[in-house]
Formats: structure tokens, C-alpha cells, sequence
């Protein structure tokens, strides 16, 4: 396995070997707002061989894990949150053609848009370049999630933890919401909440967003929701 560094690594062989043309590759980045001819059933495709890949890398890497762990790991790697945020590292939106009602930074944001188009470009990819390519550029493009989960069996911090339980114990994802700022503008402390089914299960403050959320879900981790407290 090729470890590889760039979190572009999508983009970079798409425009290295010269694919952004191919009609596959096109199609795969067509909405739906623009033409019949779009990225559903590539969509459809690739989110098969996405969980394929994934499957196959963790039941050969974590044999000591029983079939639920695998299935909560699973279910946060090929999460909606994992696939916008390769989208994003790898410029999807500069490269989507969608309707003029709809803005680039409307899409740009829109979680499902740009996790399913990064699902239909594996899908054209599979058709381009057969499986063992495109089996390669996944195990790529996961590269950091994956080393984790090899090395360490985990994913290396509370939100992603978070995100695997309640996909697994619920089959939903936190919300993160900002209820308050403090502070002047380069020194501002923010709160955050995180929330599953509509209530609080965490709350975190940091210096940035980020820190603040991290702060939560380590909280959230520790709620007796995950003994039983909400129910499916």
C-alpha cells in the first residue's frame, strides 16, 4: 500500500492522467439540476465499491475486532461527513457543473452534494481504470483515517469516536451548533453544543470552533445516552 502524503491525492491523479475529459469522469461530475445524464448511478456504483474497499481494509487489518466494532468504523469512514470532507480536500467543487440557480458556495457547503459526487467520481473510476486502481486510490485518498485504525484501532479523536458510535448505536450523526461567542474578534472563546435526536449531549468551549467541538464530543463520549438513554 502507497501511503501518499497530498490530501488532493484525487484531484492530482485525475489531472495527471488526463481524465477530467473522459466522458465517465464528466458524468460524474454533472448534478442533476443540469442534466438527465448525471451522477446518480455512478453514485450508486461507487458508494458499492467504496464499502467494499473499506470492508475489505479493515477485515484484514483489525481481525481482533468483533463484527460490530467493524460495522461502527465502517459506518464512520464512508459517512456523509467523511466523503465531504475528502471532497473538500480535494477541490470537487471546482470541477461540478450544476444549475445557475443554485451558487458555488450553496454547493460547496451542501454535505450531500459533495460526498456523493466524491462516491460517483470512485464509480467512474471503477469503470475507467478496473477495481485494483481505483482500490488503490481510496486506500490513498483515506490515508491518514486508515493509518489510525491500522496502528491504533481507533480513529485518534473525539469527534470521530462520537460519530462512530451514534452511526452505530442510532444511525445518526452529531450536530454541532455554536450558542455563544466571548471575547474581542483575535481572541474570541466560543460554546458549543453537540446534540443527537434533538438533545444535548455535550457541551465544549476553546478558542476556536474546532477546539470547542473536540471538547464536547470528548463530554458527549461519556453521556448515559450511550447506556441506554435514547432510545432508536
Amino acid at each position: 500500500m502507497i501511503w501518499n502524503k497530498n490530501s488532493n491525492y484525487l484531484e492530482n491523479y485525475l489531472k495527471k492522467n488526463k481524465l477530467f475529459n473522459t466522458d465517465e469522469i464528466r458524468h460524474a461530475l454533472t448534478h442533476k439540476s443540469v442534466d438527465t445524464e448525471n451522477y446518480e448511478k455512478l453514485e450508486f456504483l461507487g458508494d458499492s465499491i467504496l464499502n467494499l474497499v473499506i470492508s475489505e481494509f479493515l477485515y484484514k487489518n483489525r481481525p481482533e475486532f468483533d463484527v460490530g466494532e467493524l460495522a461502527k468504523i465502517k459506518s464512520y469512514l464512508v459517512s456523509k461527513e467523511v466523503l465531504f470532507k475528502l471532497g473538500r480536500n480535494n477541490n470537487v467543487i471546482n470541477y461540478l457543473k450544476f444549475s445557475r440557480a443554485l451558487s458555488k458556495k450553496e454547493v460547496g457547503n451542501n454535505k450531500k452534494i459533495i460526498s456523493d459526487a466524491v462516491e460517483s467520481l470512485l464509480g467512474a473510476l471503477y469503470m475507467t481504470k478496473g477495481f485494483d486502481t481505483t482500490r488503490e486510490i481510496i486506500l490513498n485518498i483515506y490515508e491518514k483515517e486508515l493509518k489510525l485504525v491500522k496502528e491504533k484501532g481507533y480513529l485518534g479523536d473525539f469527534k470521530s469516536e462520537l460519530q462512530m458510535k451514534t452511526l452505530g448505536d442510532f444511525s445518526q450523526l452529531p450536530e454541532y451548533s455554536v450558542v455563544k461567542t466571548e471575547g474581542e474578534e483575535h481572541k474570541k472563546i466560543f460554546y458549543v453544543n453537540v446534540s443527537l435526536k434533538g438533545k444535548v449531549i455535550g457541551h465544549g468551549k476553546g478558542k476556536s470552533i474546532k477546539d470547542a467541538e473536540k471538547i464536547a464530543a470528548g463530554e458527549a463520549l461519556n453521556n448515559s445516552i450511550f447506556k441506554g438513554g435514547i432510545k432508536k
